[in-house]
């Protein structure tokens, strides 16, 4: 097996020697060597200038006249990162007033700072099927980044990964395995993000669905290998890829991360298809689009490609080499880079700061008391921008995110056990804490000893504590007068089976890490967790396991158990871990938590071929199964989940009743930025996301318990295999005997499919199934709709 080091926060502090320009031909000319699966270059598919978009007119004016009065150099020293104290800096031009930008991670808080809040992970925030949590975690987010200093969080992932890829390292840093519901969750955080003051970055564009071979480049190591080449049809493009990033720009999103991959044999970050075809055309994207770190090989081809801002550029040492800054100036003298294309560059890249109101309230000057700052300060203080009301609403999308996947015989919730056993060390304290420092606030493997709040790389947040499930769990037994024992030590097994005999209920914790450069081994969880389950279980015939994981874990060894008799998925819920699943846990709330993704019976009922890592110069994973991704894949296949995408139990039941559809008109309102997506029968003056048809269904709660559900709603296209989510609401605290309406209201795009001869979105002809239930195979109503 091929191996480099991708985990380059690990290094991020060294200083490095930059290629020699031989080195640097032989790259620039590499990245076509294949020949492209389709015409991507800017020849085919040139720039487009920014116009400022329908909300950011005064913006671009302002940026304009600010780039006309820059030398060519200072042009390009503004796109070119610098070094400075953030993890990413744009160039000053101090003479026009423009500061140097603070870029900094990321998608679960401002890191790697103290005094700030660890988040749930975004695959978290999605679980609760929650609108609101998702809009609120963002605004909190941005309040954070805003307040420690930060212009530009680099944050959401807003579709790469999506989740193609069971094993992705990633996807917990993002939402659902789903277009519809991403996109939802990528517009509220980005809205959420920019109202909390702080600009936004939708990432990483596109088709970046595993770490494996993402190879970015390296000033220090041989970079023979290219990255993997995502080979995406037009169709998936359009129908899942695109969907998350289009609700980011509709949302104002300032900035766009282009990825480490290439597409269709082009690295993305000069791909003109995807940046100037379809970014900057089809989706209207009036801002700038940023290189990942170390995803530029090259010069004129990637400024030409659409690439506006080169990050981290010549900063960190020159770490990612020496690409665009004076590298990028013998390209303009010639005229191979236009210097037309460097305007539009600087202009897209102010555009949104100053439309953002920084120019006029910047966030504060902060030198933070990073766990390892990016550069050498003298001057560090202590800045707390912690608020008393985050920690409580990441408490309640830590309890929301729950999924109850069993419950036999209502274990669940816990009623007064007078013996509580522990067990396992993803209930306790981290020996060595998050704040070593390890791998530079990263939260490498071998810092996982303990309960599993986030998962690691750029997708870590430096927690200010984190609440154990043991801590919580063990005050509440106090408490109500019981005895609590526990065990840490996962392979303890003789001092476990004397542990959870006697105990009333046996509280077992396991955990599946993921991180940012490498996929997941395998679906299995941690520290031989199966095997302590089933010792537990052999020793205890009420045993409880609650799951903190980065995404699916195969449950197969130990889930038909008798003695499992409930288990919880509780996903990376950040710091208030043990307070949140103690609430579940004893029924101060019901769990409403819903799933992102589908949990398989095994590996081999999800998609083939979906992480490649075969050891070759070109390395490349071919998207064959098109659209049908997760549980579209189940469907599509008749294969049987364990557990179905959208799957939750509660303490309550639901009955579902009195489907109805009606055509309605609503204007598009929520576009921030309006898109330029084609569609059949466009006028002018109609959208693609004007509401035009509504759904209306009755949930009642037939429990005893004051509970929430989550009504779904999938469609069912004639000219498309298996369903597709289109719309969801939760319904909150409904009281035992209570009736209330779910509404899913249709825009135009939800009800059309991409047509790849026209070249654009259509309502397809005939009758639309449309099917509101519990989960994408729980459906109890149908109704048709047609155009």
């Amino acid at each position: 097996m091929h191996t480099r080091v991708t985990g380059w926060l690990t290094v991020a502090l060294a200083l490095f020697a930059t290629p020699s320009l031989a080195e640097v031909a032989r790259r620039e000319t590499n990245s076509s060597s294949l020949g492209p699966l389709s015409d991507n270059s800017p020849g085919a598919w040139p720039a487009l200038n920014a116009t400022g978009g329908t909300a950011w007119q005064d913006a671009f004016a302002r940026a304009q006249a600010l780039v006309a009065q820059m030398t060519i150099e200072e042009k390009i020293h503004l796109v070119t990162g610098q070094d400075g104290r953030c993890v990413g800096n744009t160039g000053a031009i101090e003479r026009l007033g423009i500061p140097m930008l603070c870029l900094e991670d990321g998608p679960a808080g401002p890191r790697p700072i103290q005094g700030t809040s660890q988040f749930p992970a975004g695959q978290a925030a999605a679980a609760t099927w929650d609108r609101g949590l998702i809009y609120a975690r963002g605004h909190a987010m941005g309040q954070e980044f805003f307040d420690q200093g930060v212009h530009i969080a680099l944050s959401p992932v807003t579709g790469g990964p999506l989740g193609r890829a069971s094993r992705d390292g990633r996807n917990f840093e993002g939402f659902f395995a789903d277009p519809y519901a991403t996109g939802e969750a990528a517009y509220l955080t980005t809205k959420g993000l920019q109202d909390g003051g702080t600009l936004a970055t939708a990432k990483h564009f596109i088709g970046y669905e595993q770490e494996t071979f993402r190879n970015p480049y390296s000033a220090t190591e041989s970079n023979d290998q290219l990255p993997i080449s995502a080979n995406i049809d037009n169709k998936a493009l359009h129908e899942v890829y695109l969907w998350g990033f289009a609700e980011a720009v509709r949302a104002g999103t300032g900035y766009v991360m282009c990825s480490y991959n290439r597409v269709n044999q082009t690295h993305a970050c000069s791909n003109a298809y995807t940046q100037n075809k379809i970014l900057k055309g089809e989706l209207n994207f009036q801002g700038g689009i940023m290189s990942d770190w170390g995803g530029v090989w090259g010069n004129d081809e990637f400024i030409n490609g659409g690439l506006d801002i080169n990050m981290p550029g010549i900063g960190l040492g020159g770490l990612f080499g020496d690409f665009w800054g004076d590298s990028i100036m013998p390209y303009v003298e010639n005229g191979t880079v236009p210097e037309w294309r460097v305007d539009d560059a600087a202009v897209r890249a102010l555009t949104p700061w100053i439309f953002s109101g920084q120019v006029e309230n910047p966030p504060p000057n902060v030198t933070w008391n990073a766990v390892s700052a990016y550069y050498e300060v003298d001057d560090v203080s202590w800045h707390d921008v912690r608020k008393l009301e985050t920690a409580d609403l990441i408490r309640q999308i830590g309890e929301d995110s729950a999924v109850l996947l069993k419950n036999t015989n209502k274990t669940l919730p816990l009623r007064n056990p007078k013996v509580i056993a522990i067990i396992g060390s993803d209930a306790g304290p981290n020996d060595l804490s998050p704040l070593d420092g390890a791998g530079f606030g990263s939260f490498p493997v071998w810092n996982n000893n303990g309960t599993l709040s986030l998962g690691g790389g750029s997708g870590w947040q430096i927690p200010p504590y984190v609440v154990t499930p043991y801590e919580a769990i063990n005050w509440r037994g106090r408490k109500s007068g019981a005895q609590v024992y526990s065990v840490f030590n996962d392979t303890a097994y003789d001092a476990i089976g004397t542990t959870v005999q006697s105990a009333d209920v046996a509280l077992v914790f396991v955990s599946a890490y993921a991180m940012e450069g490498e996929d997941r081994a395998s679906l299995y969880l941690d520290h031989e967790g199966e095997k302590l389950i089933n010792s537990v279980a052999a020793n205890n015939t009420n045993t409880v396991v609650v799951i903190h994981a980065g995404g699916p874990v195969l449950v197969e060894d130990w889930i038909d158990h008798p003695n499992v008799t409930a288990v919880i998925a509780a996903h990376y819920p950040g710091q208030e871990s043990g307070d949140a699943i103690a609430s579940v846990l004893y029924g101060d709330v019901s769990p409403s938590g819903r799933l992102p993704y589908t949990i398989a019976h095994a590996l081999e009922d999800y998609p083939p071929n979906t992480i490649m890592d075969d050891d070759v110069p070109a390395p490349q994973t071919d998207f064959t199964e098109s659209t049908l991704i997760d549980y579209r894949w189940f469907t599509a296949h008749n294969i049987t989940p364990r557990f179905e995408f959208g799957y939750g139990l509660s303490y309550s039941a639901f009955n579902y009743s009195g489907i109805y559809v009606r055509d309605v008109y609503e204007e598009d309102k929520t576009s921030i930025q309006k898109t330029n997506e084609p569609f059949e029968g466009s006028d002018g003056t109609n959208s693609l996301y004007d509401v035009i048809a509504e759904v209306t269904a009755q949930v009642t709660n037939t429990g005893d318990v004051l509970a929430c559900e989550v009504a779904q709603l999938y469609v069912a296209f004639p000219e498309s295999e298996g369903v597709w989510l289109r719309g969801f609401d939760k319904l909150k605290q409904l009281a035992p005997g209570e009736t209330r309406t779910a509404t899913f209201p249709l825009r135009r795009k939800d009800l059309s499919l991409w047509s790849t001869e026209k070249q654009l979105w259509y309502i397809p002809e005939g009758e639309i199934q449309l099917q509101v239930g519990a989960s994408s195979t729980k459906l109890y109503l149908t109704t048709t709709w047609s155009q």
